[in-house]
């Protein structure tokens, strides 16, 4: 079977990860959203589907939730929790891609390109979600966030390309 370049988009879907904890409770998309981005991607890692489809580009929304702080906990926990898993976490988690929709909480964006090095992030606004300041806010906060100038140019101008793989690489 060939192996074709796709990319892949995942979005939550705002049912704030199926559980009442966070439907009933008024936090479906504040913290629903990150949950379910990160249990998505997780099913993906542990299905080993990013080191079996490399050619396979898998976009993660708002910074793939709270992965970027867990892969050392990840790594730790495989052994007795999902030993079938045929790479370690921290290794899957650089083969994914991730927009930089955090709502310009800087210290999320630092923790992403730290974890999976900010050639794997793409501009993310949430458009048509959030417009107006809150947009313009995405898109300023990347050079003001703490990153090296070349990380945001790199995020802003270049990294797309890759991603769709228009550049060649």
């Amino acid at each position: 079977m060939k192996d074709h370049r796709a990319v892949l988009y995942v979005h939550p879907a705002g049912e704030g990860a199926a559980s009442p904890l966070i439907t009933d409770h008024g936090m479906r998309w504040m913290v629903g959203a990150p949950v379910e981005d990160t249990v998505a991607m997780m099913h993906l890692i542990l299905a080993g589907i990013p080191a079996r489809h490399p050619r396979l580009r898998v976009l993660a929304s708002h910074l793939g939730g709270v992965l970027p702080l867990l892969p050392r906990r990840l790594d730790d926990h495989l052994a007795f929790e999902s030993p079938s898993t045929p790479e370690l976490p921290s290794v899957a988690v650089r083969r994914l891609w991730y927009d930089t929709v955090s709502h310009a909480h800087s210290p999320a964006l630092v923790a992403a390109a730290a974890t999976s090095g900010a050639d794997r992030l793409v501009l993310g606004t949430d458009y048509p979600y959030e417009d107006g300041d809150t947009f313009l806010r995405a898109v300023d906060h990347i050079t003001r966030s703490g990153l090296a100038p070349s990380e945001a140019e790199r995020i802003l101008d270049v990294n797309a390309a890759h991603l769709l793989g228009l550049s060649g690489r």
